[in-house]
């Protein structure tokens, strides 16, 4: 197979264009994507080169790649994160949320806003302006129960899950521990939750020790000043009027930020972060809104948005698109920063660093894309979506592996 792949990719003009001609063909031909879709778009960086592969327009499921449009909005709005609105009366903070995601979290660290809030005794909590669904369209009502889908909220606080410690000494440790939690040795699922309560139980006979688990929480705003209250030990007060006359706290770890989503995958902190983009820009904390924003600033109305995570379905985005957003993101991160928030080397092993990207996958979808520095010294974005496979997604990812390591060699 990888010399089947190899063949269909050769040099065209100095910059090692790709054939279509060729990847046409090899996609015919080949019985392991007999049923599959497959666009590649590459472009190389800092050149004035149009975008060259085969069926670069094409729509795709894009899966996580979703999340290369979330960061790069995000970017195009200033690249500046605000984590909270506040005001200061002596020793009271007045906070409105922003959709900011990392107060709190089990995985994430923001010590310094965490250290700001903690050094007032009393807290005020003032509505914001929120126009936010928890789940987005076409997730599955059923995965309510996993991290990957734990809900969107104004102000998540420790992700939204509870996690689930089971200690060497076989105690069960919960966090946050505002919740009703109790022992079920009968019940077949580590962890139990009814839909729509907060009420979980466990079966510690089926945690290993040492094992985590994380597991969503229902939210409202109730609990969101709950959890507030027990984790920085102040008292909390609520607020119907909006909070005016405020300052802004602007999160000093965006990078971090990025990183969870790219590298980390973090479907809730990109789900936080489309609809911060949003409130950046209309004061209004709303994915959606949040969406109609990173499609202007890519200036491509026909790519259709449906969340910032890409657990939805419905999304639809081009080869194309992915790859003009890449290199925008390029122009405003530059190279360090790039090698910073995006993974290295895919699966190839054996190698020195030499691509950074994203991938995205759903069940019989599989994409890749991101950047590739050459053994020539050029830069390079591309976006490999491979869509309606039946096969082995091991055979998908050896595919998209040789075509890397071809463009880092003959590129």
């Amino acid at each position: 197979m990888k010399k089947a792949l190899i063949l269909i990719f050769i040099c065209t003009n100095t910059y090692s264009q790709i054939s279509s001609k060729k990847i046409d063909r090899w996609v015919s031909k080949n019985e392991n994507l007999k049923n599959s879709i497959v666009p590649i778009a590459v472009k190389q960086l800092d050149k004035k080169k149009k975008i060259s592969g085969i069926n670069i327009n094409t729509f795709m499921t894009p899966a996580s790649n979703t999340k290369i449009l979330t960061v790069f909005g995000s970017i195009s709005a200033g690249d500046t994160i605000p984590s909270i609105k506040y005001r200061i009366s002596n020793d009271t903070l007045r906070i409105s949320p922003t959709g900011y995601p990392f107060i709190a979290h089990p995985k994430y660290d923001d010590a310094d806003l965490e250290k700001f809030i903690k050094s007032f005794s009393h807290i005020v909590y003032h509505k914001p302006s929120s126009d936010l669904d928890k789940y987005g369209p076409a997730w599955a009502w059923d995965d309510f129960k996993y991290y990957f889908q734990a809900e969107r909220s104004e102000m998540p606080i420790y992700g939204n899950v509870i996690q689930i410690v089971k200690e060497f000494n076989d105690s069960i440790k919960v966090t946050p521990d505002i919740f009703q939690v109790v022992n079920n040795l009968k019940q077949k699922e580590k962890v139990y939750r009814d839909h729509h309560e907060n009420n979980f139980s466990i079966n510690p006979s089926l945690i290993r020790a040492g094992d985590t688990i994380y597991y969503p929480f229902v939210t409202s705003r109730k609990i969101t000043m709950n959890l507030l209250e027990s984790f920085f030990e102040t008292s909390i007060s609520y607020e119907e009027d909006e909070l005016k006359s405020y300052k802004t706290w602007n999160s000093n770890v965006k990078d971090e930020i990025y990183s969870a989503i790219l590298e980390d995958s973090d479907n809730l902190i990109s789900e936080s972060l489309a609809a911060n983009i949003s409130l950046r820009s209309n004061d209004t904390i709303s994915v959606d809104k949040g969406l109609k924003i990173i499609l202007n600033s890519l200036e491509d109305n026909k790519i259709q948005l449906f969340d910032g995570s890409g657990l939805s379905r419905y999304n639809l985005i081009k080869p194309s698109s992915l790859v003009l957003a890449l290199e925008k993101i390029y122009q405003y991160l530059g190279p360090n920063r790039i090698k910073k928030v995006f993974p290295n080397n895919y699966i190839i092993t054996g190698t020195e660093d030499f691509v950074w990207g994203k991938t995205g996958t759903l069940k019989n979808n599989h994409n890749y894309s991101g950047y590739i520095f050459t053994d020539k010294g050029r830069q390079y974005v591309f976006s490999i979506m491979i869509n309606h496979f039946t096969d082995d997604l091991d055979i998908i990812k050896e595919a998209i592996s040789d075509f890397l390591k071809y463009i880092k060699s003959n590129a």
